[in-house]
């Protein structure tokens, strides 16, 4: 999906909890949080170590790259420390209408960004494929601000929340430490004890959108090579051949 006004800024936080989120204490007040004009991304938990966390935020025209200062306010007894936030400029930057039910994000600042990126396409998986290709609803990948190094991607997709963590096979875990490849994925958080969490509100961004948009069958580009696609399978389990 694409709008007149396209994202202009992807922002990352990463911090480390004093303890595992088991009971979903700090997912909900991510989750409490106001978004802006784009949708909120889920607090984002990290397959080698479940105290290392990460909010990622996507900026249109206008809208402040500050951290939330009620938000972090509401973090902070949680965390035992933060990392400065980073800045990525988008490479691509697409989504589907159908909000995506779990995330996967890969983050490193090894490599060299150079040339362009083919375009996005959402299509129909077909059995001719062979592939074991997931549904995908969200695509962002973002090369760092003042620096050529490094490279975020971000996959959204429709699969159960809940089923992530019972797959590790699907990780190339060991491969992803070699290469210094940071890997977050989404979690649900707990039903219980959702009483309402002290985060200041602020005015909602609202966007008139149009059209109707289907959600894909599976995700269909862009073709990466080197780095960028060792990153890709990072945050994609399963095959990735033809």
């Amino acid at each position: 999906m694409q709008t007149a006004d396209p994202i202009q800024l992807l922002v990352l936080e990463e911090f480390r909890l004093r303890v595992a989120d088991v009971d979903g204490v700090a997912a909900r007040i991510v989750a409490a949080t106001p978004p802006g004009i784009e949708p909120a991304i889920p607090l984002l938990t990290s397959i080698d170590d479940r105290r290392d966390v990460a909010i990622l935020r996507a900026l249109h025209a206008g809208e402040t790259s500050e951290t939330d200062a009620g938000q972090h306010a509401a973090l902070d007894p949680l965390v035992s420390s933060w990392m400065a936030p980073k800045h990525y400029g988008p490479r691509i930057a697409e989504r589907s209408q159908s909000p995506p039910s779990s995330f996967r994000l890969a983050v490193t600042e090894s490599g060299i960004n150079s040339g362009g990126v083919s375009p996005v396409t959402f299509g129909q998986a077909t059995a001719a494929d062979g592939t074991t290709s997931q549904p995908v609803g969200l695509v962002w990948i973002g090369s760092p601000a003042g620096t050529h190094a490094g490279l975020l991607i971000l996959l959204g997709s429709y699969e159960d929340p809940r089923g992530v963590a019972r797959d590790p096979s699907g990780w190339p875990l060991p491969l992803s430490r070699d290469l210094g490849v940071r890997i977050y994925e989404s979690s649900q958080a707990p039903a219980t004890n959702s009483a309402r969490l002290p985060i200041p509100r602020r005015p909602e961004a609202t966007r008139p959108r149009s059209g109707s948009h289907r959600a894909p069958d599976r995700y269909v580009g862009p073709v990466f090579s080197g780095r960028d696609e060792t990153v890709m399978r990072s945050v994609v389990p399963g095959k990735h051949g033809r």
